[in-house]
C-alpha cells in the first residue's frame, strides 16, 4: 500500500476522532450557590452541591476544593434544598429535597410526605432542572500499537456519552479501529456508531430503542444499518454492581464487500453487567453480550461480546484494557472470516 494511501486513511481516522471529541461536553457555563451539605464518617461536614450519585460514588461540587468524588458507603448524611430524583436498588423512585434525618439514612421531603430510606438502599440521586451539561456523563480513550516484526500498525478510538434524565437516558457510543499492514494491501478496519434511548417505565424493567451503524472488513461487511428495540428486567442495581437481561427484535440492511445488499430480521438477546469499586485506584469492569439469531435466514447466528476494565491513573484519567469478539456464522461475503477478535490497550479521560 502506498505512503499516500496510508496518510489519507490516517487523516480520515484522525478527522473522525476530532469530530467525536469536539462533541464532548465542556464545563457548565453558570454556577449556582452551593448550599448542600454532606457529613463524612469522621464527622467532617462539607458544603457544596450534589451533582449526582451513580455507581456508588457521589459527585459533589465545592467552591474551594473543586469537584469531589465521595464513596457513598463512607458518608453519614446528605442534605440538599434542591429538587432531586432518588432511585433505590429495587427500582422505587422519589422526588423531593433531602432533609435532615438519622445517620446513614436519607429523608426525601416532598409536599405530600417525607420518606426515610437507608443509604444502602439508595443507588441514584439526580438533581432535577439542572443544566444540559450537568446531565452528561461519559469517557473517551485512544490507543496505538505497532509491531515491527509483522509490520502491523493499529489505531483505536472509543467514545461514550450519556445524557441522563429522570427514569430515562440517551446514549451515543462510537468505536473505530484502523489497521495498516506493510505487506498486505487488504483492509481490516472496523467501526461502529450507536445511538440508544433507554426508558424505565416500571420499577425494575427497562425498554430500549437502538440505532446502529457498523462496518467490519474482516467479516466482509462494508456497512450494516440496524434499528431495533428490546425490553427486560434489571436484576441487580446496587452501589457495587449492575446486571440486566433483555430480549427484542432488530431489522437491518447489510451491504457486504463485493456482494448484493440484503435485508434481515433477527431476534435479539442482551446481557449487560458492570462491577465497580472506588477504593484507590478506582476500577470499573464492564461486560456486554448481544446474540442475534436470524429469523429471515434460519441457521444464521451473530454475536457481539465487549468486555473491558478501566483503572484510574489520577483524577478523571484512566488506563483501559478491552476485548471484543464479533462472530457471524454466515457473513455477507461467504469468503470472509466468521470471527474477529481483538484486545485493545488505551488511555482515556472521563467527564
Amino acid at each position: 500500500m502506498s505512503c499516500s494511501t496510508h496518510a489519507r486513511r490516517l487523516r480520515h481516522a484522525g478527522a473522525f476522532v476530532v469530530l467525536v471529541i469536539g462533541l464532548s461536553p465542556g464545563a457548565p457555563l453558570h454556577a449556582q450557590p452551593k448550599t448542600d451539605v454532606v457529613t463524612l464518617a469522621n464527622g467532617d461536614r462539607i458544603t457544596g452541591e450534589v451533582t449526582r450519585l451513580d455507581r456508588g460514588r457521589l459527585e459533589f461540587s465545592t467552591d474551594d476544593a473543586g469537584t469531589l468524588y465521595l464513596e457513598w458507603d463512607k458518608l453519614v448524611s446528605v442534605v440538599s434544598t434542591r429538587l432531586v430524583e432518588v432511585v433505590t436498588s429495587d427500582g422505587r423512585r422519589f422526588l423531593g429535597s433531602l432533609g435532615r434525618t438519622d445517620d446513614r439514612s436519607v429523608a426525601v421531603v416532598s409536599p405530600g410526605a417525607t420518606v426515610t430510606l437507608r443509604m444502602s438502599e439508595v443507588t441514584i440521586i439526580r438533581p432535577i432542572g439542572g443544566s444540559f451539561w450537568r446531565k452528561l456523563d461519559g469517557s473517551v480513550d485512544a490507543g496505538f500499537n505497532y509491531t515491527r516484526s509483522s509490520g502491523v500498525a493499529q489505531l483505536n478510538f472509543n467514545s461514550d456519552t450519556v445524557y441522563r434524565r429522570p427514569a430515562s437516558q440517551a446514549r451515543l457510543t462510537a468505536s473505530l479501529t484502523v489497521t495498516e499492514k506493510e505487506d498486505d494491501p487488504g483492509r481490516d478496519d472496523r467501526g461502529t456508531l450507536e445511538a440508544s434511548y433507554l426508558l424505565y417505565p416500571w420499577r425494575e424493567w427497562f425498554v430500549v430503542a437502538v440505532g446502529r451503524f457498523e462496518s467490519n472488513e474482516s467479516l466482509g461487511l462494508a456497512l450494516r444499518s440496524q434499528i431495533g428495540a428490546a425490553t427486560g428486567p434489571r436484576l441487580i442495581n446496587t452501589n457495587r454492581a449492575q446486571l440486566s437481561l433483555g430480549a427484542g427484535l432488530v431489522l437491518n440492511d447489510e451491504r457486504g464487500v463485493d456482494v448484493e445488499a440484503t435485508q434481515n430480521v433477527e431476534a435479539l438477546f442482551v446481557l449487560s453487567s458492570s462491577f465497580f469499586t472506588y477504593d484507590r485506584p478506582r476500577t470499573n469492569l464492564d461486560l456486554n453480550l448481544q446474540y442475534y439469531p436470524s429469523l429471515s435466514d434460519p441457521g444464521r447466528h451473530r454475536a457481539q461480546l465487549d468486555a473491558g476494565v478501566k483503572r484510574e491513573l489520577w483524577k478523571d484519567f484512566f488506563v483501559a484494557l478491552s476485548l471484543y469478539n464479533t462472530y457471524d456464522s454466515r457473513p455477507p461475503n461467504p469468503a470472509a472470516d466468521t470471527n474477529d477478535v481483538g484486545i485493545v490497550a488505551s488511555i482515556g479521560w472521563t467527564y
